[in-house]
C-alpha cells in the first residue's frame, strides 16, 4: 500500500489565514463608514483539508518550472481520447490539444487551428469546450476545481502517494456529494491525474527538458 504524505500543516494554516482575512475585510467594508464606490472582493473558499492542501501546494509550482508534459484527456461526454502537450520555459508556453494550439509569452498570445493555420489573438477556451477543461488544466485551472471541491467536501479527503509517468505524485481523493474526485500532482509541480464525472486526465510523460524550437509559432508542436 502506498504511504500517505504528512500534511503540510503550515501551508494549510496560511491558506486559512488568507481566507479569514478576506472575510474579515468584507465585514469591515459592510459595516464601516466608507464614502465613494466600495471595492468588491471575491469570497475565497477555505481549504481546511490536509490532503487537498498537499496537492494544491504542488500545483502552485507549475507556472515556475521548465517542463514538457503529455496527457490523455478523456471527456465523459464522448469517451474519446485527445492528447495534450504542454511546454513551458522562461515565461513562454505552448499547449496543444490535437488540432487546437495555444501559444503565449510575456508580450502576446494567440489560439490557432493547426489544420488550416487560422489564428485569433488571445487564448480562446471555447475551442476546447468539448473536453470539459481549459487550456490551464495542468496548473491553476484544476487547482481552482480542487479548492471548490475541498471546501464543499462531505468528509475528509484521503491522501496517498502514487508513481505516475515514472514520477512521484501526491494525491487527494476528495469525497463530494455524488461520489469522489481524484486529484494528483507531481512533486515537481504539475497535474498528474484527475478523475471526475466530467472527465479523466492522465499524465503519460514528463520531462524537465524543452525543445525550444517547438515554441516557435512557425513549427508544428505535434512533431
Amino acid at each position: 500500500m502506498p504511504s500517505e504524505p504528512l500534511p503540510d500543516v503550515s501551508h494549510q494554516r496560511r491558506r486559512a489565514v488568507v481566507a479569514t482575512a478576506a472575510v474579515a475585510m468584507l465585514g469591515a467594508l459592510a459595516t464601516g463608514c466608507i464614502t465613494g464606490e466600495r471595492p468588491e472582493l471575491e469570497t475565497v473558499p477555505i481549504v481546511d483539508d490536509a490532503a487537498a492542501s498537499v496537492v494544491l501546494e504542488r500545483l502552485e509550482r507549475a507556472d515556475s518550472i521548465r517542463f514538457t508534459a503529455t496527457y490523455d484527456v478523456i471527456p465523459t461526454t464522448t469517451g474519446e481520447t485527445t492528447e495534450a502537450i504542454v511546454r513551458q520555459v522562461d515565461g513562454r508556453r505552448r499547449i496543444t490539444f490535437g488540432d487546437i494550439d495555444y501559444l503565449s509569452d510575456v508580450a502576446s498570445s494567440r489560439t490557432c487551428r493547426l489544420s488550416d493555420g487560422e489564428c485569433v489573438d488571445g487564448l480562446d477556451d471555447a475551442l476546447i469546450s468539448d473536453l470539459n477543461i481549459t487550456h490551464r488544466f495542468w496548473s491553476d485551472g484544476i487547482a481552482a476545481r480542487l479548492t471548490v471541491d475541498a471546501a464543499r467536501r462531505v468528509g475528509f479527503s484521503e491522501g496517498h502517494t502514487e508513481t505516475i509517468a515514472g514520477r512521484p505524485a501526491a494525491c487527494a481523493d476528495v469525497p463530494v456529494l455524488g461520489g469522489e474526485v481524484v486529484y494528483c500532482a507531481l512533486d515537481a509541480g504539475v497535474l498528474a491525474r484527475y478523475f471526475n464525472a466530467d472527465a479523466t486526465i492522465e499524465l503519460t510523460s514528463f520531462s524537465n527538458d524543452v525543445d525550444t524550437a517547438a515554441l516557435e509559432s512557425d513549427t508544428d508542436p505535434r512533431l
